[in-house]
């Protein structure tokens, strides 16, 4: 519970890191992260708050050099997946170097799983309120290793048309992982966004997974 408490507090200086983000500025591929469950952290309250200070002072860090362009905690039910992080970077090896200074990370109390993203419908990073946080959803469709031409087609021709339709407001595409597609939607309505893609080939036969969990933004940062 403290460590959630922790992660959800974080987004109070997220919407600081994403305003005035200059995206064409920056090199190298995108990168989506999940920020993953790792060791248990210390009992040392003290101990703890600091990593979470150096946890966030990391964030700002990257975010002034720009390689981070938003990040948020998110409420996964096995507590596995903790936050995202979307970052760009000239390599794999450089990515993992940005975390060295998070002792989270160093110590090996959380870990990165990052993969390589196509931002279909980013974030917006420009701009953003800095007033506070504001609850959304997060969608994360399984891949299909097995998955036709064809229905690879008819698959991302239904997600833009939500996206166009304007009930998703980002959208990106990993390249590796059992996660195929990320979306990101402002209302708290799962069971909406559920019986919006009930359609995507797939999810019938449960060829595919889909996952909607809770995610904390800066506000302005979904449409």
């Amino acid at each position: 519970m403290r460590r959630r408490q922790l992660l959800i507090a974080s987004a109070l200086a997220l919407p600081l890191l994403q305003a005035q983000a200059a995206e064409t500025g920056s090199t190298g591929e995108w990168y989506f992260i999940f920020l993953e469950t790792g060791k248990p952290t210390p009992d040392d309250k003290a101990a703890v708050q600091k990593m979470q200070q150096g946890h966030l002072d990391n964030f700002v860090r990257l975010h002034a050099e720009g390689k981070l362009f938003a990040a948020g905690p998110m409420r996964d039910p096995a507590r596995v997946k903790r936050g995202i992080v979307v970052a760009k970077a000239p390599s794999r090896e450089a990515l993992q170097r940005y975390f060295d200074p998070d002792e989270y990370v160093r110590e090996g109390y959380m870990t990165v799983n990052a993969a390589v993203a196509r931002p279909n419908k980013a974030l917006i990073t420009l701009a953003v309120n800095p007033g506070g946080i504001e609850e959304a959803r997060i969608v994360l469709i399984g891949r299909d290793e097995k998955a036709t031409p064809a229905a690879q087609v008819q698959r991302r021709a239904l997600l833009q048309q939500q996206v166009d339709s304007g009930r998703f407001g980002a959208w990106y595409s990993l390249a590796t992982g059992p996660v195929a597609e990320v979306l990101f939607a402002k209302t708290t309505d799962g069971d909406a966004l559920q019986a919006a893609l009930a359609a995507y080939p797939g999810l019938a036969d449960k060829t595919v997974s889909l996952d909607v969990w809770g995610q904390w933004l800066g506000k302005g940062v979904l449409n």
